[in-house]
């Protein structure tokens, strides 16, 4: 192996192992987060989860602020871009009933849960509690707040849409679009409050919001 490959091993290497702390840390964050709240939860907390040195995750998050936007900005991102997704399928008037349509939103809920449930709880967390978005630097709480005001306009956008083009109920779209935030966020809350106690089959939830699927559906879908 010539030098520059060698260098090149070693840099490859390097990254792969910080991106792995990150990881490390993030995943230690989001366990804390959850189980202690974010203002019982300190970088030593972190840190002594994570089996990593204080100063090491201080190399990589700046404050406890920076680490919890790190977590949540993806999160809240992602979902905008699934919003997106429907909308832009929505207003070229791709959706034949709008009972496709509470089918393809309901699949963004249940996606993000199987594929990040710790990211979803402390998700919850931050949608409930006004004064932990108070306790973030400016900064911080600026940027989760758009991106949180902006994934609830697309929701309540698309409610609005599909209103119009007749494939719901004329109902206040601001309102339903709250009512189906909450109805998901208020049935994982209550499945992991259960989870705490008992051991829940996997379908368990899903069964659930099926049951929540199709309620919604035969309340609000016109065809």
């Amino acid at each position: 192996m010539n030098k520059h490959k060698h260098k090149q091993a070693i840099l490859e290497r390097k990254n792969r192992e910080k991106d792995q702390r990150i990881q490390t840390i993030l995943e230690a964050a989001k366990k804390l987060f959850f189980s202690k709240g974010y203002q019982k939860t300190t970088m030593d907390d972190i840190a002594l989860e994570a089996q990593i040195s204080k100063p090491t995750v201080y190399q990589h998050f700046a404050t406890k602020d920076e680490l919890y936007s790190h977590l949540m900005l993806p999160f809240l991102e992602e979902f905008g871009r699934q919003f997106e997704t429907i909308e832009h399928k929505l207003s070229n008037r791709k959706y034949l009933t709008g009972r496709d349509l509470v089918k393809n939103l309901f699949k963004i809920f249940v996606r993000s849960y199987e594929k990040a449930p710790d990211s979803l709880r402390v998700a919850n967390t931050f949608f409930q509690h006004r004064d932990l978005i108070d306790q973030l630097n400016p900064e911080s709480r600026s940027i989760l707040s758009n991106r949180g005001k902006y994934d609830f306009e697309i929701g309540r956008r698309i409610i609005d849409e599909a209103i119009a083009q007749g494939l719901f109920k004329k109902i206040n779209g601001y309102a339903l679009s709250d009512i189906i935030w909450a109805m998901f966020l208020g049935i994982t809350q209550v499945m992991d409050m259960k989870a705490m106690k008992q051991t829940l089959p996997n379908k368990y939830l899903k069964n659930t919001l099926t049951i929540a699927e199709k309620l919604l559906t035969d309340a609000i879908v016109l065809k």
